[in-house]
């Protein structure tokens, strides 16, 4: 076992509690490192495109965020172009018959949505006179807007470095950090906390975009690519499974100074 997994194994009774202190947890790794790294490896090579990547009109991201919800990103991009090619603005939906809309989502196979959109657009016309909102309380007041959805829309519509919290996000910062993830990790205050300690503020949206797809293409859940993985010699997951299996491939780049502010945190640990 390496020491940086018995630091790990020292520290998960604790790491839950909401008094942790954020600083002490994350004292003994370069956050600026790990972040520039996973947007430098999103530039390079991990990027996914999407149309509504393309664009920073609240509609339109309202719009793929509402139909992204547990559905997969492919099946959505036909669904999403004609859509939006159709449908201009909140107006247009509000003020479309319920027959026209429930045919536009039949063929992919999201019927419900359909209702979803019609009263949320009616709603949104009432009382932000058709203009989606950027403010996180009355986003999160319209019909079917999650606190996932409504801080997806702040960050990739209005530039607020907003943390997006789900499964995927919660999997890719509880391996990096050693951190115990259950069922409520989505709602956690820490790993939100966590999370915002590691993002880029500059460069929010693409941060965002590269540790979704971070989670995706490389951190995934079952049988992730650790020889992809430019950042698996800070990582604490990666730690644990290499010193099981002497066979896992590894980077040939390890950041160093990464490696060296771990020790630099059990030492830490260690005097107290």
């Amino acid at each position: 076992m390496s020491r940086i997994t018995s630091l790990n194994g020292n520290l998960n009774g604790k790491l839950m509690k909401e008094a942790v202190n954020i600083n002490q947890l994350l004292d003994g790794f370069q956050l600026e490192i790990i972040s520039q790294t996973i947007l430098e490896w999103w530039n390079s090579s991990g990027r996914r495109n999407f149309p509504w990547r393309e664009t920073h009109d609240p509609f339109k991201v309202m719009i793929a965020e509402i139909l992204l919800h547990r559905t997969r990103a492919e099946q959505v991009v036909p669904l999403y172009q004609v859509f939006i090619k159709k449908y201009s603005d909140v107006h247009a939906i509000a003020r479309s018959s319920p027959d026209e809309l429930e045919e536009s989502f039949r063929s992919a196979g999201l019927h419900w949505r359909w209702k979803l959109l019609h009263a949320m657009s009616i709603d949104i016309e009432t009382r932000f006179n058709g203009q989606i909102p950027h403010d996180f309380e009355d986003l999160t007041s319209l019909l079917g807007v999650s606190h996932y959805i409504a801080s997806a829309v702040r960050c990739f519509a209005f530039g607020y470095p907003d943390v997006l919290l789900d499964t995927n996000t919660v999997r890719v910062s509880g391996r990096i950090f050693g951190l115990p993830i259950t069922d409520s990790s989505r709602r956690s205050i820490l790993f939100r906390k966590v999370i915002q300690r590691l993002m880029d503020a500059e460069q929010c949206s693409d941060f965002n975009f590269a540790l979704i797809d971070f989670a995706a293409k490389v951190c995934r859940l079952k049988k992730p690519h650790h020889d992809e993985c430019p950042i698996c010699e800070s990582c604490v997951f990666y730690q644990k499974i290499a010193g099981v299996n002497k066979n896992t491939k590894i980077n040939t780049t390890p950041l160093k100074e990464i490696r060296r502010s771990h020790q630099q945190q059990l030492s830490h640990m260690e005097a107290l």
